[in-house]
């Protein structure tokens, strides 16, 4: 029974995700609004349009920012009648597309707008998965979803779904709050953990587990993180590996310690399963496709070498050159090469391939070996006297019988 409780305290927990509760806060810092500039309507239909219209109406890269800021907390809204709704899918496309059609978005939502037009505007920007914390209590609240922007070499957080407002008693009461426009890391951590602790940012992050006043001061104590060169390799990163990064730094640091890690490991999990299966089919696929395609060179290869014992059986007639014999054969033998080179690059990966490329092989060094007898004996035709090159043929003719 006590197990069944603990569940749904988890699952309560997990749907509380996305917005800030409370009243709105009052802007805590002051920002330089000047430099914002009012999207037209006319440019807002797509993320794309909305990037080109900032690029070409803001100067620099942090008016691009304040009035891409601007424009989601004062015009998106929180979707509270959908709030609960499991986060079924992680589709950018479809996700843009929804909200700015509708106007209302979740975290995912917001947080996947800005930095689609963040990138489209050639800034660096990351969506980022994780909980949000109570503020003062390190308690997680729900999951959640935000911005890190890389800009000028400075990494800073972005939430814009914090900055659009608060919910109030089930209903989303809009306010624009830029206290969660451009948040240094370190303070960025204390309301958002990040579910893989790379995006902490933070030479010394945080584990799951360690989540209270003694938090920073036990990271403090572990060896540094130099995250910047972990981002570097994570750039050069598939998906695959990414998440497979992700998923073994989440469980370094702290691992499934509440509801809502438990939850995105699972779909890490799974989603890392899937993706290394079609990895496999992928590659199988490949190898497949170089195999036919070596299979396909070989068979050029029997054509041309049928095609010259024809004309040898006609003995050499009608007259060629003796270099264009040579060449002949020695076409014949490097496109062999290439095909035994090929084929011997080729990873089998599998039984039934395996069986494929013995036979492909077998065949190309029966093949080898005719080709070798005919390269010597169009070099012995050709270094013999044109009166006494017939004889050559009765002779092959004689020694095969």
């Amino acid at each position: 029974m006590k197990s069944a409780i603990a569940v749904l305290l988890g699952l309560l927990l997990f749907i509380s995700a996305g917005a800030q509760k409370g009243k709105p806060v009052k802007p805590a810092k002051e920002v330089a609004t000047a430099a914002i500039v009012q999207i037209p309507e006319t440019a807002t239909v797509t993320p794309g349009e909305m990037a080109n219209w900032l690029k070409a109406h803001t100067r620099g890269s942090q008016a691009f920012q304040q009035s891409l800021f601007n424009w989601i907390s004062t015009h998106i809204a929180y979707d509270v009648e959908n709030m609960n709704r499991p986060n079924s899918y992680r589709d950018s496309l479809v996700a843009m597309t929804r909200t700015l059609r509708t106007r209302k978005g979740l975290c995912t939502d917001y947080a996947v707008l800005y930095a689609w037009i963040c990138r489209a505007g050639g800034i660096n920007a990351v969506m980022v998965s994780g909980y949000g914390l109570l503020p003062d209590m390190m308690t997680p609240t729900g999951s959640h979803d935000w911005v890190a922007v890389k800009d000028g070499g400075r990494w800073t957080i972005t939430d814009p779904t914090w900055g659009a407002g608060a919910v109030d008693n089930g209903r989303f009461v809009p306010g624009i709050n830029w206290t969660w426009f451009q948040l240094s890391p370190q303070l960025a951590v204390k309301r958002h953990i990040p579910y893989d602790p790379l995006w902490q940012l933070l030479a010394f992050p945080l584990r799951h587990d360690e989540l209270n006043v003694q938090g920073f001061a036990a990271a403090a104590k572990r060896p540094v993180f130099v995250f910047n060169d972990t981002l570097n390799v994570w750039a050069r990163q598939s998906r695959l590996e990414r998440l497979q990064g992700a998923a073994a730094r989440i469980r370094r640091y702290g691992g499934a310690s509440n509801p809502f890690i438990v939850s995105e490991l699972e779909w890490m999990d799974q989603t890392i399963q899937v993706l290394a299966d079609n990895r496999q089919i992928e590659e199988r696929n490949q190898r497949i496709d170089q195999f036919n395609e070596i299979n396909r060179n070989y068979m050029e290869v029997v054509k041309q070498y049928n095609e010259y014992v024809a004309f040898k059986n006609h003995q050499f007639l009608p007259e060629m050159k003796d270099e264009a014999i040579r060449r002949m054969i020695e076409g014949i033998s490097a496109k062999l090469q290439g095909a035994e080179k090929a084929l011997a690059g080729l990873s089998a990966g599998d039984d039934s391939m395996h069986h494929n490329m013995k036979e492909l092989s077998d065949a190309i060094g029966e093949m080898r070996e005719k080709v070798v007898n005919e390269q010597a004996f169009v070099n012995k035709y050709i270094k013999t006297a044109r009166e006494k090159r017939k004889e050559l043929f009765y002779v092959q003719v004689a020694d095969k019988l």
